[in-house]
């Protein structure tokens, strides 16, 4: 099937697949969403030039975090706002990665779960930088959550993109003792600790819903367990710049974790989903029924008013005076307003037309599409 997109996906399966599964209304809404992204259901704008010809009709985008179909603009834009923070120089990239077997107390506690693998991150992270041993100043550093492995499985993890060195007490850049910047294994022992005593002060103020078939002794005693298990903390060769990680990033900080490319069939029962394995490193496929997909697709939907990235330390929004101390220390120009992409230049850079078909001259004017609208004037023009 030509058309194999999330949307439709969606439009096909979801109502069935609601009606025999309980779902949270943030999910729910969100498929709805994205449903009706870029439809007459959202209204839209009829596109004119400066001489008045009309050139057709852009229907209304959802605009939500997980639609792959209206994401793009954003991804660009949050691309060139980190871009332009970004310290000259190297950068690490790092991956907290959570246990499987706290996968289950994450579904039940969605938000909480999320927010404390940030916090816990953060402050392995913030705690270890300041420690002369290690570096004694504050670095630059970005956050961003994934929830998913490559084949859409539920793998929550968060990337880490950090400067090598930071800026110290007395306003100075000062470079860490050592090329790793901090030791793999102290970042994990610490990042374990800080996320179970979250967990235990959480179980102990009942503050966390329990899966049925769970007891609270159960799950300390799990935590326990763990605590004496190492976790996965990846730590890769630092970068001779953090361009490359924050493209990557801005791939998924919109759009969901499933992109339109991915899906390569869409049939009457099974779906076919290209992903690159991370372990052989090649191009394979999955083939899922429509139930399997549609569990994975929910699972990773963006829990409303709770952020998929973090700026921390030189790149936190309250810190850009201390970045452009940094930035002077190195020899760099600083940082002041940072200016993105508009519609028209997204449009341009994708080698659209954004000209009037008729005298050439620039698409300049939106007008909220007229419910009375002449209908042979409506079929007459191009719907996008």
């Amino acid at each position: 099937m030509k058309n194999s997109t999330v949307q439709s996906f969606l439009k096909r399966s979801f109502a069935h697949y609601h009606k025999n599964h309980a779902l949270p209304l943030y999910q729910i809404k969100a498929a709805e969403q994205l449903i009706r992204c870029r439809t007459q259901a959202l209204g839209g704008h009829s596109v004119y030039c400066e001489n008045g010809h009309l050139n057709g009709v852009w229907y209304n985008s959802c605009r939500h975090r997980s639609c792959p179909q209206c994401s793009a603009l954003k991804s660009e834009q949050w691309q060139q706002k980190v871009e332009a923070l970004l310290l000259k120089g190297k950068h690490h990239h790092w991956v907290f990665t959570l246990p499987h077997d706290l996968h289950e107390i994450w579904r039940f506690n969605r938000a909480f779960c999320q927010q404390l693998l940030f916090t816990s991150v953060r402050e392995t992270i913030q705690q270890l930088s300041i420690d002369p041993r290690y570096l004694g100043a504050m670095p630059g550093v970005i956050l961003a959550l994934h929830t998913w492995a490559r084949n859409q499985s539920f793998h929550p993890h968060i990337h880490c993109v950090i400067s090598h060195g930071g800026l110290d007490k007395s306003g100075g850049w000062l470079a860490p003792k050592r090329e790793s910047f901090l030791p793999a294994k102290v970042m994990m022992m610490l990042f374990r600790g800080k996320y179970l005593t979250g967990i235990k002060k959480a179980l102990a103020a009942g503050e966390l819903i329990i899966p049925s078939n769970e007891r609270e002794q159960k799950l300390l005693n799990l935590c326990n367990k763990l605590g004496r298990q190492c976790w996965v903390v990846h730590c890769a060769k630092a970068y001779e710049h953090g361009h490359g990680v924050a493209k990557y990033l801005a791939r998924y900080i919109r759009g969901g974790a499933i992109k339109n490319s991915q899906l390569l069939h869409l049939g009457d029962a099974h779906i076919k989903l290209r992903y690159k394995s991370h372990q052989t490193k090649k191009t394979e496929y999955l083939h899922l029924t429509h139930a399997q997909f549609m569990q994975r697709l929910l699972s990773h939907i963006a829990i409303p008013k709770k952020p998929q990235y973090q700026m921390v330390g030189l790149y936190h929004g309250k810190c850009r005076q201390k970045l452009n101390q940094a930035r002077e220390a190195l020899g760099q120009i600083a940082v002041n307003e940072v200016e993105v992409l508009d519609w028209r230049s997204f449009i341009k850079q994708q080698g659209a037309v954004a000209c009037c078909k008729q005298c050439g001259k620039i698409l300049n004017q939106l007008r909220p599409l007229d419910k009375e609208m002449n209908s042979a004037e409506f079929n007459a023009s191009t719907v996008h």
